[in-house]
């Protein structure tokens, strides 16, 4: 009588189980969450054709005082994007780090950022603008504290119990400090929870 030898399977393999912690979070969680900024129609309007994120932290670093004009942040944006793709005519490297000068309340001060090409959640090129320190891989997984993110107006909505439209007002009326990103309004979690101690 043959015995048929298979290979030892684990239980995981044998049920399909994962650990949800261990899995990779896709792009679109990340930028769901918040962890990355899309802004794909900016970098297009250079001639980036690939999607475009940067991560909250390089967006942070672009606001760091809630008094800054949203005409400055954006700005900030636009040198960043420009100094990204002046490096990328010059190589074809990956990943890169460059560098952007950027007006910070009244200071200048020559920024470092880094730029990775790298498989999108369907395989797909995309593009993302991060902080040397970061991994295009990991953004998002619980690497930075909970202070460093920039929420959307849902999130602050649903917080605070307002419409997301309300919440939109009380930036227009400049109640709530916020700042244009790729499109979207982006509050900073601290300024939720100074809101959320002291009211409006």
């Amino acid at each position: 009588m043959e015995m048929r030898r298979g290979r030892l399977r684990t239980p995981a393999e044998t049920w399909g189980l994962a650990d949800p912690e261990q899995q990779r979070k896709t792009r679109q969680d990340a930028i769901d969450d918040g962890d990355l900024i899309e802004i794909t129609q900016m970098g297009r309007d250079i001639g980036i054709t690939f999607p475009l994120a940067v991560s909250a932290r390089v967006a942070q670093s672009m606001v760091p005082f809630p008094n800054i004009p949203q005409e400055t942040v954006t700005e900030n944006l636009w040198d960043t994007l420009h100094a990204f793709r002046d490096k990328a005519l010059t190589t074809t490297a990956e990943e890169f780090e460059f560098q952007a000068s950027l007006y910070l309340n009244g200071l200048v001060p020559t920024l470092t950022f880094k730029a990775a090409v790298s498989p999108g959640d369907d395989g797909e090129p995309v593009i993302t603008i991060m902080l040397p320190d970061e991994d295009w891989e990991t953004i998002g997984c619980g690497h930075h504290s909970a202070g460093d993110r920039m929420l959307t107006v849902d999130d602050v909505a649903s917080t605070l119990n307002f419409t997301p439209g309300r919440i939109r007002e009380f930036i227009r009326e400049e109640r709530i400090p916020a700042v244009k990103c790729g499109g979207s309004w982006r509050i900073k979690r601290s300024e939720l929870e100074r809101i959320m101690d002291e009211g409006f």
